[in-house]
């Protein structure tokens, strides 16, 4: 019997991905939002092209974190070839995408007053962690991740995407694997990246249900419940004999 092989992290590798694999082109061209601009009008055709610039895109904050935990803030790009020639040199182990500001984030330091760098727009990320289904899974717990248990990601991305779309007019939702132990949803729709966090806020807590600590106990609803959650209740319901009981 063959045990589980572990792949230890390479960094000689990681270089490679980043060379050859990365989806950069794609990767500014999603985040540009076509707000691109050239003095060359053919050369918008072609995102390859060094003087394909974009100020959305170069006001927009990068986070590196490199080996042994070093974080580098306050990274931005003018092209995508720039973008890709600093993940080959410094090849981050992860990245994270930050606000666009009203000026390049490399220069936050030259305004003076720390008030005079804000954020302007950002996408509205929801968070589904695996390990929210330890109570109710049995295959896996934690940051571990099988088949079976993918399931309840699956059917909670559906449902969420359904209701964005229903109850908030979202359809522009980008869902992507976190890295670790869970999904993340990108809302990219523009009336979502101006959102002001009281704004975040209010949709957030209209998607969420209370599911209880360790203090206040179990998941409680009351009845009758509000047409949000009878509707997901519906929706849910042909797939509990599926997840929960056959797989």
């Amino acid at each position: 019997m063959v045990g589980k092989l572990e792949l230890a992290f390479d960094a000689d590798r990681l270089k490679i991905f980043y060379e050859r694999i990365f989806p950069y082109k794609l990767f500014f061209k999603w985040l540009s939002y076509d707000k691109l601009k050239s003095n060359d009008s053919r050369a918008l055709q072609s995102i390859n092209d060094q003087e394909v610039l974009s100020d959305y895109f170069y006001n927009r904050e990068f986070s590196f974190t490199l080996a042994n935990d070093v974080y580098c803030r306050y990274l931005c790009y003018k092209t995508a070839d720039e973008f890709k020639a600093n993940l080959v040199s410094r090849v981050p182990h992860k990245i994270d995408i930050g606000a666009v500001f009203n000026m390049a984030p490399s220069r936050h330091l030259s305004c003076g007053d720390k008030k005079a760098f804000v954020p302007m727009e950002k996408e509205m990320v929801f968070d589904i962690d695996m390990d929210a289904y330890d109570e109710v899974r049995s295959c896996c717990s934690g940051a571990n991740v099988c088949q079976k248990c993918w399931s309840y990601l699956n059917i909670a991305a559906k449902l969420l995407t359904d209701m964005l779309r229903d109850e908030f007019d979202f359809t522009c939702c980008l869902w992507v694997f976190s890295g670790r132990r869970g999904i993340h949803c990108w809302i990219c729709d523009p009336e979502a990246r101006n959102m002001q966090n009281e704004m975040r806020t209010a949709v957030t807590n209209y998607c969420s249900v209370n599911v209880g600590n360790e203090l206040s106990g179990k998941l409680q609803l009351h009845y009758p419940l509000h047409p949000n959650l009878r509707k997901a209740y519906e929706y849910l319901k042909p797939f509990f004999e599926q997840i929960v009981i056959e797989e």
